[in-house]
């Protein structure tokens, strides 16, 4: 029995080997008395004292296997350390180790750990900034508002439908026209949005807005010598362009248009100097044009319902026609140097001379139930005019007989028609834009006569609520060419004849946005391009 305990087999953890140690070099003259142990087990004098012993002897058995298995964990450590030594490794090995060692004398030499210190320390010295606090005047403070209240817990009945929401619309924007008013004439000092009066000054001091051209009428032959490149492009306000004119002068190009805000941008475009910015208007301006006849005029409409000449010579702008009260201006049109044909929102047409110290109009007539988006004045024949409405009806009304019916009307369009133009020339025809996406050509050669359909073309013009409705337009000094902006994806202004051939596209690389409003010089073959974030593009030889 003292034979067979001499070696006992353990486990080895990281091997999963079973390992014989002599208990000699173990137990270190520890011994177990078996034979003891037997004869104490069979001779006890009961049996719960010989179960008690044998419990102990079990306990005392196990605590030295424990022991065993320490010091066998022990040894094995001491062994594996002298495996790892370097003359044992391979040569791979030998390699990693080596490259291990070059990396972290690399790391130490680049003081790593120290630059992270000094940086910890330098972003805990710094004390957060406190943010300035802006005075506000006192009399730009905002009100304290009362408290809303739900009309739904007050038990009040809304009237929901599109009557009433319109006019709870206009209510809230002629409140806001109330609170805000501009003086009737504007000095350009005042009016400017920068500071930057003086550069105004000197730019524009010794230009002779009042020089008059010649009419130019060979466009087509020009377009492909017509480039645009990076001193032609400039934002000439800020927010989206909804009118545009160019001055007829020919020795310089000065281009003006107005935005969403009612602001309006001078730019000379042949000169080094930035665009200049006014702000005449409280509501987006709906109508530019320079005055044909006195050329140093330059004339808005508002849909804060306001219109103004703006005088270059003198530097001012003066309001000729205030109807604020009842409703805005939607576009305009000369009836001659001094007298115009103003359309409204609410579907009035008035007829305005800005000689009146009144700042009224003269003549009013009721032409349509819903908002005037165009009105248009026959070129030969001042007395007729057609009027383009948001139901898609188009109207032809003679001025010396206002009737409650026009002369002929036609509802070719099925959705608002967003323009409708006479041909500059003879009238023959008018360009009609539509959100039902066309855009066509009526016969107009005789007055009176029923308005047929000459020439439709499908037209994308669904531009969306971030962007300028498309206004196709004549080019001047023409009636077989007008120009319109395009939704195609490859970026470009599209030129149309009389018959709706596409017979030319403006595109270049400077040229990468969609333009929804464009005009042609009247004396030199320039177009000017804006799109909707106050930028202009101009194309020239």
């Amino acid at each position: 029995m003292a034979h067979t305990m001499n070696r006992i087999p353990l486990c080895d953890i990281t091997t999963c080997e079973m390992l014989s140690f002599p208990l000699g070099h173990v137990f270190q003259k520890r011994l177990v008395k078996e034979d003891n142990f037997e004869e104490e087990y069979f001779n006890s004098k009961t049996k719960m004292e010989s179960e008690t012993k044998f419990n102990k002897s079990k306990m005392k058995r196990k605590n030295v296997y424990k022991e065993a298995e320490d010091e066998v964990k022990k040894i094995k450590e001491e062994e594996d350390k002298e495996d790892i030594k370097p003359s044992k490794l391979s040569e791979y090995e030998k390699m990693i180790q080596k490259n291990r060692e070059e990396q972290i004398a690399f790391l130490e030499s680049l003081r790593m750990t120290e630059v992270k210190e000094e940086f910890k320390e330098a972003v805990r010295s710094l004390k957060p900034r406190k943010p300035k606090k802006i005075k506000v005047p006192k009399a730009v403070q905002a009100q304290q508002l009362p408290t809303r209240k739900s009309l739904r817990l007050a038990k009040i009945d809304i009237d929901m439908s599109e009557e009433a929401m319109a006019a709870r619309a206009v209510a809230e924007a002629e409140k806001e026209l109330k609170e805000v008013k501009l003086e009737p004439v504007l000095s350009f000092k005042d009016a400017i949005t920068l500071d930057d009066y003086d550069d105004f000054v000197h730019h524009f001091k010794d230009i002779d807005f009042k020089g008059s051209a010649k009419p130019f009428k060979d466009y087509v032959s020009h377009f492909k010598s017509m480039k645009i490149d990076e001193s032609r492009v400039a934002r000439v306000v800020n927010g989206r362009i909804t009118a545009v004119a160019i001055h007829p002068m020919q020795e310089k190009i000065i281009v003006s248009v107005g935005n969403k805000f009612g602001a309006v941008g001078l730019w000379h475009v042949n000169s080094d100097t930035l665009p200049f910015e006014f702000k005449p208007h409280l509501q987006g301006i709906t109508n530019i044009q320079f005055n044909p006849d006195v050329p140093n005029m330059l004339y808005t409409s508002s849909y804060d319902g306001t219109m103004r000449s703006g005088d270059l010579e003198h530097e001012k702008f003066i309001e000729i026609y205030n109807v604020s009260d009842e409703s805005s201006c939607t576009y305009f049109d000369f009836l001659s140097s001094t007298s115009f044909l103003v359309s409204h929102r609410n579907g009035t047409v008035s007829v305005v001379d800005n000689r009146s110290d009144h700042r009224t109009w003269m003549k009013r007539h009721k032409c349509h139930e819903y908002s005037v988006k165009t009105i248009s004045i026959h070129p030969v024949d001042k007395n007729y005019f057609i009027s383009a409405e948001t139901k898609g009806c188009l109207a032809l009304w003679d001025l010396r007989k206002l009737q409650k019916k026009p002369v002929t009307q036609v509802h070719h369009h099925k959705r608002v028609v967003y323009s409708a133009f006479f041909s500059p020339v003879t009238g023959n025809s008018v360009l009609t834009t539509s959100a039902d996406d066309s855009i066509c050509l009526l016969d107009t050669s005789v007055l009176g006569n029923p308005m047929f359909l000459q020439k439709s073309l499908k037209h994308n013009n669904w531009t969306g609520r971030w962007l300028s409705t498309f206004k196709a337009t004549w080019l001047p000094n023409t009636d077989d060419t007008f120009v319109v902006g395009s939704m195609n994806p490859s970026r470009r202004i599209e030129i149309f004849d009389h018959k709706m051939n596409n017979i030319f596209n403006f595109d270049d690389e400077y040229f990468n946005c969609i333009t929804s409003v464009n005009a042609f010089h009247p004396s030199l073959p320039v177009l000017a391009g804006c799109n909707s974030s106050g930028k202009v593009y101009v194309f020239a030889e």
